[in-house]
């Protein structure tokens, strides 16, 4: 028996011994570190505590076997499942910083990393993922590219419904405009307007599912010239309408566990 049989029979009978836990218990130590595993169709086949406790789940039994759209506020079930697209077509993650939502309606900054899963034949058949609060010790650990940005992502997230202001945000880092957009793409994977867009879609699918306000006067609020040019990026992102999406999901506001909104935003000083 050759060296690579040997070692793939030995691998294929360790496979066999494991049973179903797999290092979970593993998992369940990392406090900080929100892990999951989903199938191909997006229900949840392995989480660990700390995403149970993130997001007020009493145990697994409330999480496996089901769907985002299932679990949470459909602005945040509608990103995880484009994230899933991308990651099932051979796209991965890393490194990504967003916003995800607590338990208590408030929302946190992490970094994300999503990765297919593939059978032994080499076809992706699942998706695994892990996300870290970007506060405390975890923001040191994942290094100063992202702290070297935190005054940046501060002000954008305080002012998302003002027009970007470039040298402001610069200067906030003792940067110029051309270094910080390089330097804000590398570590978000997006430039500062497509980050800036993005929060304002956050906020305006809260809106649109928790209250009643009319479409054009959440638009005027989040800095939109008028309706239509809010309603335009918000089909491009979600491929629906401000008011079909809301027909759609407004009933379900009050039975997700986390339906977060950002900050109302304030003019800089």
């Amino acid at each position: 028996m050759s060296t690579g049989t040997r070692q793939s029979a030995s691998t294929a009978s360790l496979e066999g011994r494991l049973g179903d836990e797999h290092g979970q218990g593993l998992f369940d130590q990392l406090t900080d570190v929100q892990f999951w595993i989903k199938d191909a169709q997006g229900r949840y086949v392995r989480v660990n505590a700390a995403l149970l406790m993130n997001y007020g789940f009493n145990d697994t039994g409330a999480v496996l076997g089901k769907t985002d759209r299932e679990l949470f506020a459909p602005h945040l079930a509608d990103r995880y499942l484009l994230d899933d697209r991308a990651v099932l077509a051979g796209r991965p993650i890393h490194g990504r910083i967003e916003l995800v939502a607590r338990p208590d309606h408030s929302t946190g900054w992490h970094v994300t990393d999503k990765i297919p899963l593939r059978s032994r034949a080499g076809r992706i058949i699942a998706t695994a993922g892990i996300t870290r609060d970007l506060h405390g010790h975890s923001a040191a650990a994942i290094g100063d590219r992202i702290g070297a940005l935190a005054p940046v992502v501060e002000l954008v997230r305080a002012t998302y419904a003002e027009p970007l202001d470039k040298p402001l945000l610069a200067r906030s880092i003792g940067r110029s405009i051309r270094s910080l957009e390089r330097q804000f793409t590398a570590a978000f994977g997006m430039p500062l307007l497509g980050y800036q867009r993005m929060l304002r879609m956050h906020q305006a699918c809260h809106w649109l599912v928790t209250t009643r306000r009319p479409i054009t006067g959440i638009a005027l609020d989040l800095g939109y010239g008028d309706h239509s040019h809010f309603t335009r990026e918000f089909g491009r992102l979600f491929g629906v309408s401000p008011r079909v999406y809301r027909a759609r999901w407004a009933h379900r506001a009050d039975a997700t566990p986390a339906s977060a909104s950002l900050p109302r935003p304030v003019a800089p000083r």
